[in-house]
């Protein structure tokens, strides 16, 4: 049983545990990327990433974890060095961490209304062209990471 999200908060519905007992017998390859750029983890978005990878954990699932604020890597400042430059070689595992993963999940605070810089400046690094889009001469990208 439940609680429906468009009911009020004393109905309940049923779920068929055949639904849910299939669900958890398909383990699945997740990437947490937690993104607050403290790196001294004493932070709400750190106890959030810990309790979700533990719970998946617990579900049998093959967790990568990234933390973005553990990386030291440059900032892209040119179209140039986006499309055509090398990825950093300590930013290869969190690139292949996100494209092996058959579901991410991204834990930021809203700083501003938006994410921090630093997880802004990450997502610039390891999604070049060919990880995340990939750019065509005419018309819109085709999206890579679709249904992640």
């Amino acid at each position: 049983m439940r609680q429906s999200p468009d009911r009020g908060a004393s109905e309940l519905i049923s779920v068929p545990s055949t639904v849910t007992h299939a669900r958890s017998l398909m383990p699945r390859r997740l990437t947490i990327v937690q993104g607050h750029p403290d790196p001294h983890g004493k932070r709400l978005c750190h106890a959030l990433a810990d309790a979700y990878a533990e719970g998946a954990a617990a579900a049998g699932h093959e967790i990568t974890r990234i933390e973005v604020a553990q990386l030291d890597f440059p900032i892209l400042r040119t179209q140039e060095e986006f499309e055509r430059g090398d990825l950093p070689e300590m930013l290869v595992g969190a690139r292949d961490g996100i494209v092996s993963a058959q579901h991410l999940v991204a834990i930021f605070p809203l700083w501003h209304g938006t994410m921090p810089a630093l997880l802004k400046a990450f997502l610039e690094q390891v999604m070049r062209p060919g990880v995340a889009l990939e750019y065509r001469t005419h018309g819109f990208p085709r999206k890579l990471l679709t249904g992640r």
